[in-house]
């Protein structure tokens, strides 16, 4: 008989990097925020159908990338959440919020009107990484759910973009991998 003891996955951007790849091209169907995917997405983090998915989207590719069928659990470090100020205030209080991108990291798109974050989504890719340190301008490939091809923050479908973040703006990142798991994910 084998032993299971410690079957817990590493956290990995490279999981979460190849996980969110997977997803480019699902689409809602059937109406605003709906659809079989979409939904699905919505209910991992106790949304109804019909409501904002990005930060579910981002949820449910981390969640799963980092699954143990072992162990039946995730060592996913953020909450299941619909809300990009809720993925911040989780960040912030890990110390996890940082201005330059890593492939790996999350995105949270910062609105001046509306005063908060409100769009988020995966880095896949990030301009002349290695130097990310000496600018406040950052261009990065993402994938991102709940957008469309001129970067809406409410869009229909999953897609690979290049954004350009400019620090001045407000926008953040967040390096879940250093996160301490304060508990494994149910």
């Amino acid at each position: 008989m084998r032993s299971y003891r410690s079957h817990i996955v590493p956290l990995s951007p490279a999981l979460l990097v190849a996980a969110a790849n997977a997803f480019v091209g699902v689409s809602e169907q059937g109406g605003d925020n709906r659809g079989q995917m979409v939904e699905h997405f919505l209910r991992s983090v106790h949304l109804p159908p019909g409501q904002p998915w990005c930060a579910a989207f981002v949820h449910h590719v981390g969640y799963s990338a980092h699954y143990d069928q072992v162990t039946g659990r995730s060592s996913w470090p953020l909450p299941a959440t619909g809300s990009c100020e809720a993925l911040a205030r989780a960040a912030r209080a890990q110390g996890a919020l940082r201005d330059e991108p890593y492939v790996g990291d999350l995105f949270l798109l910062y609105s001046r009107p509306r005063g908060r974050f409100i769009h988020t989504g995966i880095v896949v890719g990030v301009q002349d990484e290695a130097r990310v340190h000496e600018r406040d301008v950052h261009v990065c490939v993402t994938v991102e759910g709940n957008t469309n091809s001129d970067g809406s923050a409410n869009g229909h479908t999953t897609l690979r973009k290049v954004r350009t973040f400019r620090e001045g703006d407000g926008h953040k990142f967040v390096r879940w991998v250093e996160m301490e798991r304060r508990a494994v994910a149910a």
